[in-house]
């Protein structure tokens, strides 16, 4: 493995722990499923941890006058940016469409539509913005792992 897909691995293991923590912190655990998030806290927080000194070590021994990316790698992260930024760009148009059919409605539309309020398009853009750095790594270590 190079030291890109590496990074990409725990890139995404860091981002995948993060957006569990936030997700339970602010949406809490359905209640359809058995409470085991005793379990997954444990199973999550050492996954961060492990995560996080990967890519402190990773970014302490890397060089910056040393070139450590190839022509490969450049074309790799240019498809990764491709799909995070198209998925970017798409629920960005889905939240402003959302907030104008909110406001189109008034008081009414706010009770029927998922983004009647400001905290909760905070929240949905904070998972956005943690979705889309996962897609451009799941899209990276996909690429790594196909035979070029």
């Amino acid at each position: 493995m190079s030291r890109q897909e590496i990074l990409s691995w725990s890139s995404l293991t860091f981002s995948t722990s993060v957006l569990f923590f936030y997700l339970i912190m602010v949406f809490g655990w359905p209640e359809a499923i058995p409470d085991y998030s005793d379990r997954f806290t444990k199973i999550f927080l050492n996954i961060f941890w492990i995560a996080l000194a990967v890519e402190l070590i990773i970014g302490l021994t890397e060089h910056k006058s040393k070139i450590t990316k190839d022509e490969r790698d450049e074309k790799i992260e240019a498809y990764g940016h491709k799909y995070a930024y198209s998925f970017l760009t798409f629920v960005l148009v889905a939240i402003l469409f959302q907030m104008f059919l909110s406001n189109l409605f008034g008081e009414q539309g706010n009770n029927y539509l998922f983004l009647g309020s400001t905290s909760m398009i905070f929240h949905i853009l904070f998972v956005v913005l943690f979705a889309s750095s996962m897609i451009k790594r799941t899209t990276m270590i996909y690429h790594y792992r196909k035979e070029w």
